[in-house]
């Protein structure tokens, strides 16, 4: 099963139950079944709701494999979740004067016996979707380097991805771990196909340049195998790119912006008509802001610096100052967590990104987007893309407000490792925009603000 499939299971398996739940409220609430015409006053109503309601439960990553677990976390995110549904429903049912009804009791009803069915099949479908017997087994061939290692280390703690790494196969079969199966040779390499019920073959890239290799494989076509290029398998599984398998042929194959003008040109459409609406709305809340700002640290208000934008062009982005007047007196440095230049009311305003309210002008004038990576300093990158290989690749976009890597859930500092992660996650934006990739940011950024995790 692929991961798309098994989302699509999970999404099936909450819509059936919310129509059930509404069924069994109304039938407990009547104290009889209900009839078709009392069914038919409900269901087109609830529907709306129950649309808003899987929204929620998307944005609270109820979809995503990496967080579905039979933990406390995901129930408490889930608990979270639908208290949020039922103040949103409570809005719906009495704000909007159409909707013509006021189901209290059926409301709590619904919401009750759907939060116990939910509980209930995510249960299953976490034990059903992690069993073993499921799962597909992975042969890689490769040497034993850091992308295998991560994406065998994920697998392990992830059964509910579906893939288990049944065997690995090095290219040199006389290494440290000693003698091992030699994919040389077609009896030893079927012998390890048939041995682990191998169903997909993961490639590095010395692997798809073995001649003997391809060759084998080539004998193995009538088979229910799938190939699959280890950077892809690992793209898949991580939803970032491994810099350890790529080259610069890969930016030649993938970022072809020449397929993307539509999607530019609609987002750059999107960019415009969002901020001047945001900006129209937010106006309000500069004199308030900055006022703030003012009576507690003093001048200036907006702080300025000078970022790069797409293909290195610079600009100057506007934020609301955050930080004591003289943060970087002793030059440019890097923020770090918790960072102790970051005042009392900035610390409030990044949390809820209200800083960020002056950058909607950078992005009516075009100089950055809604979403795409975070916009860089130039002595940072310059410092940058001589550690990290490909690092400049990141400005092939314009920089968001928000991205990818923002919603990742990891803090990243200002250190090698952390840079080069970041630009994993900006990578696979990159590959991957879309406008319902960039709608999914959104949402999840809104959650973010709404739970206050922003930094």
């Amino acid at each position: 099963m692929t991961e798309k499939f098994r989302q699509f299971i999970l999404f099936l398996g909450d819509v059936l139950l919310l129509y059930a739940s509404l069924f069994l409220a109304l039938s407990i609430r009547n104290q009889a079944i209900i009839s078709r015409e009392e069914w038919a006053g409900h269901w087109p109503v609830f529907s709306i709701a129950f649309g808003i309601w899987i929204v929620v439960f998307y944005i609270a990553d109820a979809y995503t494999l990496h967080n579905i677990r039979n933990d406390l976390r995901f129930y408490a995110t889930a608990s979270q979740a639908m208290a949020t549904n039922i103040l949103l429903a409570v809005a719906f049912f009495y704000i909007l004067p159409q909707t013509q009804l006021a189901p209290k009791t059926i409301l709590v009803l619904n919401g009750v016996l759907f939060f116990i069915l939910f509980v209930g099949w995510r249960q299953l479908a976490h034990r059903w979707i992690s069993k073993t017997i499921l799962k597909r087994k992975a042969l890689i061939i490769g040497n034993d380097h850091a992308t295998v290692r991560e994406l065998t280390n994920l697998l392990d703690h992830n059964p509910q991805y579906g893939y288990e790494v049944a065997a690995i196969m090095t290219h040199n079969a006389d290494d440290h771990h000693g003698n091992l199966p030699d994919y040389r040779n077609q009896g030893e390499l079927a012998e390890v196909l048939a041995k682990h019920h191998i169903s997909i073959v993961v490639l590095d890239k010395e692997g798809r340049k073995s001649k003997e290799l391809i060759s084998n494989l080539y004998r193995h076509l009538g088979e229910p195998l799938e190939f699959i290029a280890l950077d892809r398998f690992y793209e898949s599984i991580a939803k970032r790119i491994s810099l350890e398998t790529i080259d610069q042929f890969w930016f030649l194959e993938n970022l072809q912006e020449g397929k993307k003008r539509l999607y530019d040109l609609g987002k750059r459409l999107t960019d415009v008509i969002v901020a001047f609406l945001a900006g129209a709305v937010f106006l309000l809340l500069i004199p308030p802001i900055g006022l703030l700002i003012l009576t507690t640290s003093g001048t200036p208000i907006f702080f300025k610096q000078l970022r790069l934008g797409k293909n290195g062009k610079s600009f100057t982005a506007i934020k609301f100052r955050t930080m004591v007047a003289d943060a970087e007196k002793h030059g440019p440095q890097w923020a770090k967590k918790d960072d102790i230049r970051i005042t009392p009311v900035g610390r409030f305003l990044r949390k809820t990104r209200l800083d960020e309210i002056p950058q909607l002008w950078n992005i009516f004038r075009g100089e950055m987007s809604f979403v795409g990576p975070r916009p860089e300093r130039p002595e940072f990158v310059e410092q940058l893309e001589q550690d990290v290989p490909f690092y400049r690749e990141r400005l092939l976009v314009k920089p968001g407000l928000t991205g990818w890597d923002q919603i990742s859930g990891e803090y990243h500092s200002a250190s090698k490792q952390d840079s080069l992660k970041k630009l994993q996650y900006d990578l696979y934006y990159i590959k991957n925009r879309s406008l319902f990739l960039d709608l999914t940011i959104i949402l999840k950024t809104i959650k973010t603000v709404l739970s206050g995790a922003g930094r």
